[in-house]
């Protein structure tokens, strides 16, 4: 039932887009006669299909040279993991098509995801924590997951959706240009289909991300119904909200050792993680706890609005309704008591929400005052105005207050919008995309769980480069602490102050173009009115 609603949802989903191209195409060649759409689509069509075609292999070329990705042999998994070698050899026979290879990239950020072509020619990733955080039945889950994508060709239908959506924007921008070499009355029938075109693809983009999330739960709902949904469920409350406790003891650097035999060494794509060790079973509370924000923060909607993935408590609630429909256990996650224990009030969450609506429009409405006074050639200087007024309120310079991470993910009025300032003890174990040698990002871990640390140089994306590249690796492995800003998106993260290790320190300015652009577009704005 639930997955038949998900493929009817899909279905639908797409068939909205193909509709929408197809009307607007024969809408234009109504109005137009003999605009020339047939080039533009053809070689949208063409270049994507051309993309499509090779990206496996550049995806495997950049991955083994910025990730360290290394494609291990049928025999070293089925040794290794005889788990996941039967698994997807199971899969690969049960749907007749060739068992996807699998790829290593040696980095403690617990991840998977798989890429392809078609059926018979995936590749399925995965990093040395999802070996080290899960237990075995959770990494044969999140496989079981990837899988899931391969059986329902998610590379295809996924790459024609978003044809279909850069289509629409072929036909905006043919149209519009096509209007102006027309007659009054031609014009003006091509000018509205235009229009018309570009709402679409604006539509479009949502539609393509919803779509995005059915054949999430799908690959989910896949999952489980090759292994316990349970599996599924505690494996993505470690990976996605980051609720792990796993010490660096013997046994930990015991299996390191055992993946350097592969050739490798120790160095979405998840971008946020951190939470508890087999914690799920033993402590489904504080895994509740963490769905508050995804439950009841109104944030949370916004946020999967613009995601390719579900919020992670939706997907826990939809995996819980497929383990009550086969009759199978599943753990206890009461959110609603969870909301009783905290006193959860929703008409203060609600309050926050449009408080922080109001701080994030607060330039824009610092400009339309200027203008209702008359200073309209003040505007820009009044926007940078607000943008500055505002800082201290996305970024508050209040000393960090000593956290964990298990702690950070259980407040359910966390924001995206104001930091909370924090300090976090722990190390830093590696880095957010997994492996990247440039990557500047790193997950920290503390004694509850892993966070994902955003560094913001204050020279840009060369200076975050550079910082990833010669600054960040040293302190990979190091104990220490990092101080920043605690926010909370499809995941917690935090906006990094300062990360010390016991190899020194790596400061960031997270908001200095903010300052430096605003008090540049003040001091030009007054010289030259």
């Amino acid at each position: 039932m639930i997955v038949a609603r998900l493929f009817f949802a899909s279905l639908v989903t797409f068939g909205i887009l193909v509709g929408m191209v197809i009307g607007l195409v024969l809408a234009a060649m109504v109005a137009a006669g003999e605009v020339n759409l047939g080039l533009a689509i053809g070689l949208t069509v063409v270049i994507n299909l051309l993309i499509w075609l090779i990206s496996p292999w550049l995806s495997d070329l950049t991955l083994r040279w910025f990730n360290s990705l290394e494609f291990l042999e049928d025999a070293t998994v089925k040794e290794r993991y005889p788990g996941i070698h039967q698994l997807i050899h199971q899969v690969a026979d049960d749907y007749r098509f060739t068992a996807p290879r699998i790829g290593f990239i040696p980095d403690r950020n617990p991840t998977a995801f798989t890429y392809g072509l078609l059926r018979g020619n995936a590749r399925i990733v995965v990093t040395q924590g999802i070996f080290e955080f899960l237990s075995e039945e959770e990494q044969r889950a999140v496989v079981a997951h990837e899988l899931g994508h391969i059986v329902n060709r998610d590379f295809i239908l996924m790459t024609m959706a978003g044809m279909l959506v850069q289509i629409l924007y072929q036909l905006y921008a043919v149209l519009t240009r096509s209007q102006r070499s027309s007659s009054s009355k031609e014009g003006n029938k091509l000018a509205v289909i235009g229009i018309v075109a570009l709402i679409g693809y604006y539509i479009g983009i949502y539609l393509l991300l919803y779509l995005s999330r059915t054949r999430e739960y799908l690959a989910d709902a896949f999952s489980a119904n090759r292994i316990e949904p349970r599996h599924l469920a505690s494996a993505l409350v470690k990976i996605a909200y980051g609720i792990v406790a796993v010490e660096d003891t013997e046994a930990t650097q015991s299996l390191l050792r055992s993946t350097r035999h592969l050739g490798v060494v120790d160095v979405k794509n998840a971008r946020y993680t951190g939470l508890l060790a087999e914690s799920t079973v033993a402590n489904p509370g504080a895994a509740a706890q963490a769905m508050l924000f995804d439950t009841y923060n109104p944030w949370a909607a916004l946020i999967q609005l613009n995601s390719t993935h579900p919020l992670t408590g939706r997907r826990i609630a939809h995996l819980g309704e497929i383990a009550k429909e086969k009759g199978q256990g599943f753990a206890d996650y009461d959110v609603k008591a969870a909301a009783a224990r905290v006193n959860l009030n929703r008409g203060r969450l609600w309050g926050q929400f449009l408080a922080e609506l109001l701080l994030l429009a607060a330039p824009l409405l610092f400009g339309l005052v200027a203008c209702i006074l008359g200073a309209w050639q003040l505007a820009p200087a009044a926007i940078a105005l607000g943008v500055l007024v505002t800082l201290p309120l996305r970024y508050p310079f209040r000393t960090p207050q000593a956290a964990t991470v298990m702690a950070l993910m259980g407040d359910p009025g966390a924001s995206p919008v104001r930091g909370q300032p924090v300090r976090l003890e722990g190390k830093a174990i590696g880095r957010v995309s997994p492996g990247f040698i440039a990557g500047e990002d790193v997950i920290f871990q503390d004694r509850t769980g892993l966070m994902a640390v955003d560094f913001r140089s204050m020279l840009g994306f060369l200076g975050n480069l550079f910082a990833g590249w010669k600054r960040v690796p040293k302190h990979i492995g190091e104990q220490g602490e990092a101080t920043g800003w605690f926010r909370r998106s499809m995941g917690g993260y935090l906006v990094l102050r300062e990360l010390k290790t016991n190899a020194g320190s790596l400061r960031a300015k997270p908001f200095f173009w903010q300052v430096a652009l605003s008090l540049i577009v003040i001091a030009g704005n007054i010289l030259f009115i």
